[in-house]
């Protein structure tokens, strides 16, 4: 057995064990090629088919970390319009701005780009059987998505434009659920009081490119849960 593979057996074994766990970071390459004593190229050969094997991904600039299985997933979120659909209402949507803004830190550090960098900030409000539902902020980078304004998405997905004509096709979510009220602004757009309980998402959606995902998307919404439920399915 060579070199490589034996790294590869071991990170197999100590994910099989559990001593690696979903979604954890691995040891870096430079800590490899100590533990092993052996060349850089050798550790990345080894992730590299660890990787085109499913079993690890990358994330630019953070690292690579262990893939979650199918059959290791502990939950599954339905998209707005699945969850709509599932309770048998007509999706709809309503696109109020389309504009080009300045990334700030927050935002620069969720698409990793750099501050200042241009973004465009798609605002847009959902309906279910022709009432407002959800109101979403979505904010993607202007150098990978050039044009993106030419587009109206009153009446065209968002995902389907990214993957038509830039390639872009989202490959994971990661969601952050809070309770939250409404203020002013937000209950007026979705005609209901101020301090209307919400459902607040915040996600980072992620694209597979050359087996490291890579942060396209970050968006915000609001959400009547009276509305719509938001359902997330337990698998043990």
């Amino acid at each position: 057995m060579t070199k490589y593979e034996i790294i590869k057996q071991e990170i197999k074994e100590q994910i099989e064990d559990n001593i690696l766990k979903p979604n954890q970071v691995i040891k870096s390459e430079n800590e490899m090629c100590q533990c092993y004593k052996v060349s850089r190229v050798t550790v990345r050969k080894a992730i590299d088919e660890l990787c085109a094997e499913g079993i690890l991904y990358r994330i630019k600039g953070k690292g690579c970390f262990v893939r979650e299985l199918a059959d290791q997933k502990r939950s599954r979120i339905y998209s707005f319009t699945e969850a709509v659909r599932n309770e048998g209402k007509l999706p709809g949507k309503k696109q109020l701005s389309l504009e080009k803004k300045e990334a700030d830190a927050y935002l620069a550090d969720k698409l990793q780009i750099e501050e200042g960098e241009e973004v465009f900030e798609i605002r847009s409000l959902y309906y279910a059987d022709g009432i407002p539902y959800s109101l979403n902020t979505a904010v993607l980078p202007v150098k990978r998505f050039e044009k993106l304004d030419f587009f109206d998405f009153n009446n065209r997905s968002l995902y389907e434009v990214l993957g038509s004509f830039y390639g872009t096709y989202m490959y994971r979510v990661r969601q952050t659920l809070e309770a939250t009220t409404a203020d002013v602004s937000v209950s007026r757009l979705l005609e209901r009081d101020e301090s209307q309980p919400l459902l607040r998402i915040k996600a980072t959606s992620y694209c597979l490119e050359d087996n490291q995902e890579i942060p396209v998307e970050y968006y915000e919404a609001y959400i009547l849960t009276d509305i719509q439920n938001y359902y997330v399915e337990k698998f043990h």
